[in-house]
């Protein structure tokens, strides 16, 4: 197990190479709507200033103007999480087992390390995706439900009223004035500020209720895509103004998360993007001694020995916090109509 002292297995190596990894974003992920970077402390501190915009009334020409004060201006801190999974690699693994897709050849501990940071960046992407899911929904938890950002809390705002589209009783004739009336124009008016469009991830309920309305579906008639109409429910179309994307959870990943789906079946989360700095990803620095006051990565893993000379701990972690700074701008809707 001398070969461990090599320099290829340094914490500086084994992180370069978990970081090298392919990364299997989720969908939101893959929408690259946050903003990453990473920073040498583990706390973000989000400014918020308001302003107000009002009418000037005119005054006469020589004499006084309109004041205009500065605003509320605060800081709110939000703590990073810490994310740590811890393995081992055992000196038994490796004697005398033949390495995968080889006939002749032995496992290396190279190899063994490699697919162990595999199955490690496998579940800190997913644990990532959920996070930045939470940010979207504007709470955060763990896999296990426990809270860990309310966003409405922290910046002292209400939780926006889920709207009830009634999309599962039937169709909806006014369907189309509903979402412009009670989620485009009420993000709109939250944002108050240029926007590139809106984003919804839906269950699978939901979205197949969306997609049966016949005021959907007639959207296409005509239309240089209607041979969609012949295809089956599209895992993605565009409707008053929103892009509806079905969200696929994965049987491992709802198993992971107490068997629910990071979207519930008979939801929509709606979202705002192309909007500077409102989705956040930041970075911190593992609890390493190497690595403290270091602009943080997104992923982190070392190997020390254990007391009884046995093998090595191989742990793996990861740093950081997601965050929407506009929370009042993001929608929950649901295929039930209103009681």
């Amino acid at each position: 197990m001398e070969q461990f002292n090599d320099p290829q297995f340094s914490v500086i190596a084994l992180t370069a190479a978990i970081n090298d990894l392919p990364f299997v974003p989720g969908q939101l992920g893959a929408l690259d709507i946050f903003e990453e970077d990473g920073q040498a402390s583990t706390t973000v501190k989000v400014e918020r200033q308001g302003h107000e915009l009002s009418i000037i009334e005119p005054t006469e020409r020589g004499g006084a103007g309109q004041t205009v004060g500065e605003g509320k201006r605060d800081l709110i801190p939000f703590e990073m999480d810490h994310f740590e999974i811890n393995d081992t690699v055992m000196a038994d693994e490796i004697q005398g087992v033949r390495q995968l897709g080889s006939d002749d050849d032995l496992e290396t501990i190279q190899s063994r390390i490699d697919s162990k940071q595999d199955n490690h960046a496998r579940r800190m992407d997913t644990t990532l995706e959920h996070s930045r899911i939470g940010a979207i929904k504007g709470l955060v938890s763990s896999g296990q439900g426990r809270v860990l950002h309310n966003l409405y809390d922290r910046f002292e705002i209400p939780v926006p009223a889920a709207v009830q589209l009634g999309i599962g009783a039937g169709d909806v004739a006014d369907l189309d004035k509903q979402i412009k009336d009670n989620v485009v124009y009420p993000i709109e008016d939250e944002l108050d500020q240029d926007y590139g469009g809106i984003h919804s991830l839906t269950g699978r309920d939901f979205h197949s209720h969306m997609w049966l309305q016949k005021v959907v579906r007639e959207t296409f008639l005509g239309h240089s895509g209607a041979d969609v109409l012949r295809q089956g429910v599209p895992d993605k179309f565009s409707f008053a103004g929103i892009t509806w994307e079905r969200y696929r959870t994965g049987r491992k990943a709802r198993d992971a998360n107490g068997g629910a789906g990071f979207i519930a079946p008979d939801e929509a989360r709606v979202f705002p993007v192309g909007v500077a700095g409102l989705y956040l990803t930041r970075f911190g620095p593992a609890d390493y001694e190497e690595t403290v006051n270091t602009i943080g990565l997104p992923r982190y893993t070392r190997q020390y020995a254990m007391a009884n000379g046995k093998g090595r701990h191989l742990d793996s972690q990861s740093n950081y916090i997601n965050l929407c700074t506009k929370p009042g701008a993001l929608r929950r809707l649901t295929v039930a109509a209103a009681a």
